[in-house]
């Protein structure tokens, strides 16, 4: 923990009175004024990483260096959320003098795609850093791991990222929209799991406050229909179909309306039901010559803390075996499958 304002006594009591976490101060001259809010501090920086084995860095951007240099040296698993710039990382350690063997370097070029595709493969490693994917990456896998079975040969369209939280607020204007230049490396790493399909993919930033919503083309070889591709995302894991009319009748034709629905019932980070990818059925089919082109909408939640990716990342340090490890963490976790709000399955 750093100092206590008004936000981090109020997570860290949610957080002390749901499953007992342990807080540890980043500066030991906040301890005092933690103590004196009423919270037991167990110790300081250095005390935390000795008494932990396992390190899950979900620092901003830019800022872990120090946490993975902290937990190599006392003999942790890094386990990072996406987006890291682990380039950077690896040149920051070495200017601070810390040896990268080959297999550390082995280590930060690989990517773990929540499990469904290389889980044992990184079990065999054993690395002492993982780096998981990006949440919008997550997304565009979990897709393609719908699409595949339907001859999906390349995705291409554009990320709308989201840049609107509280901390970047000044730059949520309506007109504050970045255009990405160049494809983003969202769909080069898909691409590293997914070797058969092409990715092609721009990530924009765009002053939206909860989802990230993508606007892509899923090219196929041969005739498929939007119903098939349907059928498939919502028997995909965290994956769930949204009806642009439900089965009473009722337009869905707002993001915000199916949003405000899902964070009204599904909230964080107490709500145990967990999705990561909401896909709208108004797909727009386009035949082109041999292959079929659908144009397809979708919504990366980004607000759960229990990351099925992450989860797994853990049990991956832990041994746990391939052939159980997905089920348990949907079990878990209750992560939620299929179509909004009439048919989803745990």
């Amino acid at each position: 923990m750093r100092q206590p304002h008004g936000r981090a006594k109020s997570i860290l009591s949610k957080l002390v009175r749901i499953c007992g976490v342990k807080a540890y101060v980043t500066d030991d001259a906040d301890k005092s004024k933690w103590e004196d809010a009423g919270f037991s501090i167990q110790g300081g920086h250095n005390d935390f990483f000795e008494e932990s084995d396992f390190i899950m860095v979900g620092t901003p951007g830019g800022q872990e260096t120090p946490y993975v240099e902290a937990g190599l040296a006392h003999g942790c698993t890094i386990s990072l959320m996406g987006g890291a710039h682990r380039d950077e990382i690896m040149a920051e350690l070495v200017e601070k003098g810390v040896e990268i063997s080959d297999s550390l370097k082995a280590d930060f070029e690989r990517e773990f795609f929540f499990g469904l595709e290389n889980y044992e493969m990184f079990l065999k490693s054993k690395p002492k850093v993982v780096q998981c994917t990006s949440c919008n990456t997550t997304g565009i896998c979990r897709a393609s791991l719908a699409a595949r079975p339907l001859g999906l040969k390349m995705i291409l369209g554009n990320i709308d990222r989201r840049h609107g939280d509280p901390h970047t607020v000044v730059r949520a204007s309506p007109s504050a929209v970045s255009i990405g230049k160049g494809v983003g490396h969202q769909g080069t790493d898909a691409g590293t799991v997914f070797e058969e399909v092409t990715y092609s993919i721009r990530a924009s930033k765009i002053p939206t406050t909860v989802p990230h919503t993508s606007f892509l083309d899923f090219v196929f070889e041969g005739d498929v229909a939007p119903e098939d591709l349907v059928e498939s995302m919502a028997k995909t894991r965290e994956v769930v179909v949204v009806p642009y009319v439900d089965q009473a009748g009722r337009k869905h034709e707002w993001t915000s309306e199916i949003l405000e629905a899902f964070l009204s019932g599904f909230e964080r980070p107490i709500s145990p039901e967990i999705f990561e990818l909401l896909v709208s059925d108004s797909i727009i089919p386009v035949k082109l010559g041999d292959y079929t082109i659908l144009q397809v909408a979708m919504m990366v939640e980004q607000m759960s803390i229990a990351v099925p990716n992450h989860v797994e990342s853990y049990l991956l340090d832990a041994g746990y075996p391939a052939e159980k490890v997905h089920r348990t963490v949907d079990q878990a976790l209750s992560c939620v499958h299929g179509v909004w709000p009439d048919g989803l399955s745990t």
